[in-house]
């Protein structure tokens, strides 16, 4: 379990750990999308650009990081791979997954509307997979989070907040996992990092068939 710290930052509480799993090089022409991570690469990286799923700039870029949710209007499929095509290194996706306690996927739907799903790591891999890229590193995690600040992003939620008040209480099990930390009402998030790249198509009729 995660220390939770009240002196971490709510928009940026898993950056860092991001930076670290990307592993920036100095030369990296970078593409940021969704992910927020444009401010914490930039001093590590030659030159770093954030965009949305609907403006992709022309690459080649040597390191992507990208959040695949919430995908209101978009196929995450061609996403992934219209982001390999402009991948001429590696793509890092960061995302919030579903845990298996409790239907977590619910919760981070009900907090905002916007977001569409919320996939298992197995399927952020076979995402990968479709759009014609080899996943080469995986990192799956939780993180702790005050429920306030998270709910008042999305213009707050009052039923939200009582359920997870219930779960403390003996109620339904949501998948958020709250607990109380001093008098304050925190919650888990489970994420997954998948660090892939594009395959060619060597490497694709290489490649044994899948079972």
């Amino acid at each position: 379990m995660p220390q939770a710290s009240a002196h971490a930052s709510d928009a940026t509480c898993h950056l860092r750990r991001l930076v670290d799993f990307a592993e920036p090089r100095p030369d990296d022409t970078c593409l940021d999308l969704g992910c927020g991570a444009s401010d914490v690469l930039g001093p590590w990286v030659h030159r770093v650009t954030s965009t949305d799923a609907a403006s992709l700039p022309e690459g080649p870029f040597t390191l992507i990081t990208a959040s695949l949710t919430p995908t209101l209007d978009a196929d995450p499929v061609d996403l992934l791979r219209r982001l390999l095509g402009v991948c001429a290194g590696r793509l890092v996706i960061a995302d919030v997954v579903r845990t298996r306690a409790g239907d977590s996927g619910r919760v981070e739907r009900v907090r905002d509307p916007a977001r569409t799903t919320t996939r298992s790591f197995d399927e952020l891999v076979d995402l990968v997979r479709q759009a014609g890229g080899a996943t080469r590193r995986l990192d799956v995690f939780t993180i702790e989070r005050p429920v306030e600040p998270w709910l008042a992003q999305a213009g707050g939620c009052a039923d939200l907040r009582a359920e997870l008040t219930a779960e403390l209480d003996g109620g339904p099990k949501t998948g958020a996992r709250p607990r109380l930390i001093g008098r304050e009402l925190w919650f888990t998030q489970s994420w997954a990092y998948v660090a892939a790249e594009p395959v060619s198509e060597e490497q694709a009729e290489a490649a044994p068939p899948r079972r």
